[in-house]
């Protein structure tokens, strides 16, 4: 790993550049997906994984997403269709690769 505004060779837990003191930032878990995207999500899923994406996303509990998407099918019907689409539109989270703890010298 190298410090981007200096070109200086980084230790792999780095926080800032010891030469020119500029901030590292971590290797994104999600390669080329920004951890801001909305995803669906492969751990908490039964279907699609959209009420799973929806909660972490959005930082909201899980089971009262999926209460409120069941009520919504229940009593619109709207939600089914929403659904299908979210599927078809929300791009699915990568898998996540371990992060190596070997320094390379």
């Amino acid at each position: 790993m190298f410090c981007s505004v200096c070109g200086k060779r980084l230790e792999i837990d780095s926080n800032f550049c010891s030469r020119c003191g500029a901030a590292i930032a971590p290797p994104s878990v999600y390669g080329r997906y920004d951890s801001t995207m909305l995803l669906r999500s492969r751990e908490h899923r039964m279907v699609a994984g959209i009420c799973g994406g929806l909660a972490l996303h959005y930082g909201w509990d899980l089971s009262l997403v999926r209460l409120v998407l069941v009520l919504i099918v229940l009593f619109t019907g709207v939600g089914a269709v929403a659904y299908l689409i979210a599927w078809i539109v929300i791009p699915q989270e990568p898998y996540a690769l371990p992060v190596s703890t070997r320094v390379n010298s």
